[in-house]
Order: C-alpha cells, then sequence, then structure tokens
C-alpha cells in the first residue's frame, strides 16, 4: 500500500517543478537578451570595434569579412558599430517614455480608483480620449507639435503609455480597496496620502512591472518606426530605423544593410516581452508552490 501513495504524492511534485522551471526559464531567456541590450546601449563605445561615424568611402557597401564582421553601409561605416550604438537610442528613448508612461498612468489609476466618484470619472475619461487615438498617429502628431528630437520622443511615446498604466493601476487598486488591511488602516485613522503610498502602491506594483517590460518593447518598436519615417533619431545618428530605412534600398545586393538592424531590433523586443511573461508567471499567486 505504500508504493501507490509514495507515487501518487511524488507526482504532483513533479508537475510544480515542471511549471516553476518554465516560469523561470522564460524569465532567464528574457533576462539575458533584455540585459545583453541594455549593456550594448551602456558600453556601445568600448564594445564597438569603430566609430559609428566615421566614414571610409574605400571600404563601401563590402561584405562581411575579418575587418568588418557584419560589412560596411554606403558610406563605409561599420554596420556591427551603428548597430551596436542604435541600442543606446532606442534604450534611452524607452527608459525615459517608461518612465512617463508608468509613473504618470500609476497616480492616475491609484487616484481615481481610490476617490471614486467625479475624479475617476474626469480621469478615466480622460485616459480613453487618449487611449482611442491610434499609437503611431498620436505620436506623430506630438511630434509635428513638439517638434523633431531625441526628448520630445521620449516625451510623445511616454504620454502614449500613460492610459494603459493608469487602467491596470486602476483595476488593481480597485482590487486591493477590498481588502481588510485597507480598511484596518482608515480604522487607525491613516491618512489617505499614507494609505496611498504605503498599503496600495506596494500591492499594485507587481502587474506595473510587468506592463513595463512590455511598453519597453513596445517604445523601441515606436522608435524604430518614427525613425524610419523620418521623424526620429535624424542622420547620421544611428537608430534601427533609419538603418531600416537605409537598407531596404540595398536588399537585392547588400540585404546585411537591412538584415542586421532589423535582427537586433528582433532580439530586444523578443527579450522584454519574454521577461515580461515571466515576471508575470513569477508575480502570479496560482503558479506559486
Amino acid at each position: 500500500m505504500s508504493a501507490p501513495t509514495t507515487a501518487a504524492v511524488a507526482a504532483p511534485r513533479s508537475t510544480g517543478r515542471r511549471v516553476n522551471w518554465r516560469r523561470y526559464r522564460l524569465l532567464a531567456i528574457g533576462g539575458s537578451l533584455a540585459a545583453l541590450t541594455l549593456l550594448s546601449a551602456l558600453f556601445a563605445h568600448v564594445i564597438a570595434p569603430y566609430s559609428p561615424y566615421d566614414l571610409n568611402v574605400a571600404e563601401m557597401l563590402q561584405g562581411p569579412s575579418g575587418a568588418h564582421w557584419l560589412g560596411t553601409d554606403e558610406l563605409g561605416r561599420d554596420v556591427l558599430s551603428r548597430t551596436i550604438y542604435a541600442a543606446r537610442i532606442s534604450v534611452e528613448v524607452a527608459v525615459v517614455a517608461v518612465s512617463v508612461g508608468l509613473l504618470g498612468g500609476t497616480i492616475i489609476g491609484i487616484v481615481s480608483a481610490y476617490f471614486g466618484g467625479l475624479v475617476d470619472l474626469a480621469l478615466m475619461r480622460l485616459m480613453e480620449l487618449l487611449f482611442s487615438f491610434p499609437a503611431i498617429l498620436l505620436a506623430i502628431v506630438l511630434m509635428a507639435s513638439l517638434g523633431t528630437s531625441i526628448l520630445n520622443a521620449m516625451v510623445a511615446i511616454g504620454i502614449i503609455f500613460i492610459p494603459g498604466f493608469s487602467r491596470l493601476a486602476r483595476a488593481s487598486t480597485q482590487a486591493v480597496l477590498r481588502q481588510q488591511y485597507v480598511e484596518a488602516a482608515r480604522t487607525v485613522g491613516m491618512g489617505d496620502l499614507r494609505i496611498l503610498v504605503r498599503e496600495i502602491l506596494p500591492n499594485v506594483i507587481a502587474p506595473l512591472l510587468v506592463e513595463a517590460a512590455v511598453a519597453f518593447a513596445y517604445a523601441v518598436l515606436l522608435e524604430s518606426a518614427r525613425s524610419f519615417l523620418g521623424l526620429g533619431a535624424q542622420p547620421p545618428e544611428p537608430s534601427w530605423g533609419n538603418m531600416l530605412n537605409t537598407g531596404r534600398g540595398f536588399m537585392a545586393r547588400d540585404p546585411w544593410l537591412g538584415i542586421v538592424p532589423g535582427m537586433a531590433m528582433f532580439l530586444c523586443v523578443l527579450g522584454f516581452n519574454l521577461l515580461g511573461d515571466g515576471l508575470r508567471d513569477l508575480f502570479d499567486p496560482h503558479l506559486r508552490d
């Protein structure tokens, strides 16, 4: 009788380990790709073998070789070096944009859910108004109003992210407000600001971090799309978007000019999406032992 009992007990443990391994695997793969992007941006001046701005017309449009691992572009600039430095632009824009969206959206969502009534109505209708515009169209309108620069790009993308973060923060806050510890805090006379900071914010931050990882990937795509259209980083500043725009004219003869920045963008976006999935599984209480 003891053998079946042991097997029955062992089976759930094995299943739990498989679920945990899958969760940590997504987190490890996504975190590794995200860290690779961040380190490339931070240490571009050390990693890149050449300056991304140096012209050498004698070596233009050369294929991958020992001197230039990923070839050269139409002006003789090293493609690998420009791709590495382009990560710096994307990371800078994404970090500031996601920070703006996360901070603004969290404050609006928590305040809206906590106070309710007319405050909730006014703030959420404003968020729905922003949310109704397509992201690319809203970014173009904001860039046309603010001007074409990297700083304005950061602000424009950050404004786009505020409605999504605010709706998530509002939903999470509404769930927290039903908990007994919030009522206990009010009973002992704790002020509204203290309740928001000490009781509510720590309990809604987990889903917001997951959303921030996914938003980071989307911010990279938005920055690249605007640079592709000529509304972001301007030549000779390297950006994955303007490198793709240049490379599309050489796809038949020199395809590496478009493939290299495209693959760099793909790995970056994949990494942060997997990181978001890993964080979601990690924070999900239903998947814990």
